[in-house]
């Protein structure tokens, strides 16, 4: 079984000033439901696990997003 939320998953920002932005996940909190987020153009932060819609592709870096076709 493959785990849909996992570190370096790209996901699209669904909620909030960056919707529609595509983010790297770097660190997953299985505690909480926490993930801490990457960007482009975007400070590292902390984002809700429901505010995000996980694609298919996976990625080691934030370079390689742009690279990312949706």
């Amino acid at each position: 079984m493959v785990a849909i939320i996992e570190a370096g998953r790209v996901c699209i920002i669904k909620r909030g000033l960056d919707f529609g932005k595509l983010v790297l996940i770097s660190k997953v909190d299985n505690k909480s439901n926490l993930v801490e987020i990457e960007g482009v153009k975007m400070k590292k932060r902390k984002i809700n696990i429901l505010h995000l819609w996980p694609l298919d592709k996976v990625v080691k870096t934030v370079d390689d997003l742009n690279k990312v076709k949706i």
